[in-house]
């Protein structure tokens, strides 16, 4: 299984670290195609964990109705797949608080089958009013502050360079179309479906270079582990194109960059890290030339 870098110490692969353990059951629809809990099944299973955390006195502020209209948006995200994850397994997700700023926080995620860590992931969410991100009320941090990991220096949110918002980065694309499906409550496309909208452009390079036809491409290819980052919001009804770059191969690994364009503008970035699996020295000669 590859895994990209990432800033979670040791100690948060163990559930004791979590002031929070919920079991959860793997539905049909979290697998992908090699028949194990998919990325995208994973960030729908962080989500369950996320929109379910309970925050009693931010709760009470809102219902008193001391505090006007404001939205929770997600800034950035990782999902890292560390094993493969059986439908039949028995897991829980660890829910804790890695960082809390002046308007954002940072939730940590850690899924266990028994006490073994298979899954790892973050998402940093933004407290915003009408005016834009607004200061975190004192109820709000009260409740966060109760659930914070034993966690010293937390990791910046992932942030890829300006370079990456320039579609002519990006040799390869493919046009997605947002569905009235996709929306959330906050009326923008849903941050499940924007990273199956980054698998799909990954399967669809695949698709392109390897396996061209039905039955899509090898499934031990998919990349097991995402960093997102939120440009702007994926609005409906809109038609949309997925970049995609060759980052890097290197050793059993393949790096791919990604981006979400409306037109020309970038609304929205991931990195993405799969096994590069038995390619032949044509295949890569191919990836290598996407990379340039």
């Amino acid at each position: 299984m590859v895994r990209m870098p990432e800033s979670h110490p040791a100690a948060l692969t163990h559930p004791a670290a979590y002031p929070s353990l919920r079991d959860v059951s793997p539905r049909y629809s979290d697998l992908g195609p090699d028949g194990t809990i998919s990325a995208t099944g994973l960030t729908r299973w962080f989500e369950d964990v996320r929109v379910g955390t309970e925050l009693p006195a931010f709760r009470r502020l809102v219902e008193d109705g001391e505090f006007g209209a404001f939205r929770v948006l997600l800034a950035a995200q990782t999902v890292q797949r560390l094993d493969r994850m059986p439908f039949d397994g028995k897991y829980r997700i660890g829910l804790g608080i890695r960082r809390i700023g002046g308007s954002s926080f940072t939730y940590g995620y850690a899924v266990f089958c028994d006490d073994r860590c298979v899954a790892l992931g973050s998402t940093v969410t933004v407290f915003a009013t009408e005016a834009g991100p607004a200061h975190l009320p004192d109820a709000l941090r009260a409740d966060l502050g109760g659930m914070v990991l034993d966690e010293p220096d937390a990791a910046a949110p992932y942030q890829p360079g300006p370079e990456r918002r320039d579609r002519s980065a990006y040799p390869f694309a493919v046009a997605l179309r947002a569905r009235v499906g996709d929306i959330d409550t906050n009326r923008h496309v849903n941050n499940v479906t924007l990273v199956s909208w980054y698998a799909d452009g990954v399967a669809s390079l695949h698709d392109e270079l390897l396996t061209p036809g039905w039955g899509g491409p090898p499934p031990e290819l998919a990349p097991s582990t995402y960093r997102v980052q939120y440009v702007a919001e994926v609005g409906y009804p809109a038609q949309y194109e997925i970049g995609v770059a060759v980052l890097a191969v290197d050793g059993e690994t393949v790096t791919y960059g990604l981006g979400v364009f409306l037109g020309d503008r970038c609304v929205g970035l991931a990195d993405a890290v799969g096994p590069r699996g038995d390619l032949d020295a044509a295949a890569l000669d191919a990836w290598r030339m996407i990379t340039a």
